[in-house]
C-alpha cells in the first residue's frame, strides 16, 4: 500500500501543481491584471461556406489557421455570429451571408489565463481534440488524487500511534473544505 501511495503521489504531483497554480490564478485574477492581446481582420469566404455557420467555421479553420471548438452560434436573418474557442484563444466571427465578408476579432490570452481556462474546461467530449485529451488527463488525475487520499488515509489508520493527530487534521481539513464550499455557494 505504501508503494502504491508513493507511486500515485509521484505520478500525479504535476497535475496537482497545475490545479493549485490555476486555482490561485482564479482567486487572484483581478490582482494579476492580465490583458489579452487583440487583433482584428476582415476576410472573405465562399458563398457555399456562408450558407451555414458550421461550413463557415470549417473554411476559416482550413484556410485561415483558426483552431478550436465552434460555440455561441447566433443567426439573425442575413447576419451570423459565432466563436471558435480553445484554451488561450477565442475568435469572434461575424459575417453577412449575402456578402461573405467576415469580421474576425482574435483574443489571445497569456499563460495564466490559459491555465484558468484549462482548469474550468467542462466535459469530456469536445470538437477540438486537444481539449478531449486534456479532459481525459484531468479525469485520470482526479481519480488518481482521490486514490492518493484514500491510500493515505489507510496508511494513517494502520499506524495506531498517529491516529489521534491524523484524525484531528483530517477532521479539520474536512470541516474547512465543507465551510469553504458552503460560503462559496452563499456568495453567488
Amino acid at each position: 500500500m505504501r508503494n502504491l501511495h508513493l507511486g500515485l503521489g509521484l505520478i500525479f504531483v504535476l497535475m496537482a501543481m497545475i490545479f493549485a497554480v490555476s486555482s490561485l490564478a482564479i482567486i487572484y485574477r483581478p490582482w494579476l491584471g492580465s490583458k489579452p492581446t487583440l487583433s482584428e481582420s476582415v476576410v472573405r469566404i465562399s458563398p457555399e461556406a456562408a450558407a451555414s455557420p458550421g461550413a463557415a467555421a470549417r473554411e476559416l479553420m482550413a484556410n485561415h489557421g483558426m483552431k478550436g471548438e465552434l460555440r455561441q452560434i447566433k443567426e439573425d436573418g442575413d447576419a451570423v455570429s459565432f466563436q471558435i474557442v480553445r484554451p488561450g484563444e477565442a475568435v469572434e466571427v461575424r459575417y453577412g451571408r449575402s456578402t461573405g465578408e467576415v469580421k474576425i476579432k482574435l483574443r489571445r490570452h497569456g499563460a495564466l489565463e490559459t491555465l484558468i481556462q484549462l482548469h474550468t474546461n467542462h466535459g469530456l467530449w469536445h470538437e477540438y481534440v486537444p481539449s478531449n485529451i486534456w479532459a481525459a488527463i484531468s479525469f485520470l488525475a482526479s481519480v488518481g488524487l482521490l486514490l492518493l487520499g484514500a491510500t493515505g488515509i489507510y496508511l494513517w489508520f494502520a499506524h495506531h500511534s498517529e491516529r489521534l493527530v491524523g484524525g484531528v487534521l483530517l477532521g479539520a481539513g474536512l470541516i474547512f473544505g465543507l465551510v469553504t464550499l458552503v460560503l462559496t455557494r452563499l456568495e453567488q
